[in-house]
C-alpha cells in the first residue's frame, strides 16, 4: 500500500483506527465526512492526510486503490458500496460481507508481523486473539528479528554447504538467542570466524 491512494468515508474512531493500520504502510489517505473527530484531525495533522468536510459521493473514490466505508450510517455505507464498480477494493467496516477486503488484527514486532482475522464472524474474538499475541510476542522479538536478518545475510555468504547453512539458521531459532544478547554475540563471532577463514583462503 506504499503511496497508494486510500479514501476513507468517515471521520470517527473506526476511520482513525483503519488509517493507523494503513499509515504503517505509508499509504496516501483522504478522509471524507461532514463531521471530523478530534482523533482524525490530530492523525491527519501529524501524518499529512487530507480532510474533506462533506458527505462522501461515489465519484470521490474513482482514483482510490482502496475504499474504506466507515460512516456511522449503515444505509450510507451500503449505498456507497453498491455504487462502486466490481473491481474496486472495498472494506465496509460494519458489514464485512458487503465488501471484498477485510482488515486482520496485526501485531508487529520489528521484522515480525502476525495477523489474525475471524473474517467478520466475531470481531471480539479477533481482538481477544490479538491481545494474546501481543503478550506472546513481547518487545524482545524486535531486536531478535533484526538479529535474525543480519545473521541470515551473513550465513548466505559463508563457504558452507546448503545443509550446514540450514542447520545454522535453525539453531538461531532457539530461545536463547532471543533472550540473551550474550548468546547472540557468541554465535555472531562464530559466524564471522567462518567468513574470516574464507577471506584467508
Amino acid at each position: 500500500m506504499h503511496k497508494k491512494n486510500i479514501v476513507i468515508a468517515g471521520g470517527g474512531r473506526i476511520a482513525a483506527r483503519k488509517a493507523r493500520v494503513l499509515g504503517a504502510e505509508q499509504a496516501t489517505i483522504t478522509f471524507i465526512a461532514p463531521e471530523i473527530s478530534k482523533e482524525v484531525y490530530e492523525l491527519s495533522r501529524d501524518k499529512g492526510y487530507s480532510l474533506i468536510h462533506r458527505k462522501a459521493e461515489p465519484s470521490d473514490f474513482a482514483e482510490a486503490m482502496l475504499v474504506i466505508l466507515a460512516t456511522n450510517n449503515r444505509e450510507a455505507n451500503r449505498t456507497l458500496c453498491q455504487s462502486l464498480p466490481p473491481h474496486q477494493l472495498v472494506c465496509v467496516v460494519d458489514e464485512s460481507g458487503e465488501g471484498n477486503v477485510t482488515f486482520p488484527a496485526t501485531v508487529r514486532r520489528g521484522h515480525l508481523q502476525v495477523a489474525v482475522t475471524s473474517n467478520g464472524s466475531s470481531p471480539k474474538l479477533t481482538r481477544k486473539l490479538k491481545k494474546e499475541l501481543e503478550a506472546q510476542f513481547d518487545s524482545s522479538w524486535e531486536p531478535y528479528t533484526a538479529f535474525l536478518g543480519r545473521s541470515r545475510e551473513l550465513i548466505k555468504k559463508l563457504p558452507l554447504s546448503f545443509e550446514e547453512k540450514s542447520e545454522l539458521l535453525l539453531e538461531l531459532l532457539e530461545d536463547q538467542y532471543r533472550l540473551s544478547e550474550e548468546a547472540q554475540e557468541t554465535i555472531w563471532r562464530k559466524l564471522q570466524s567462518f567468513q574470516q577463514n574464507q577471506i584467508v583462503k
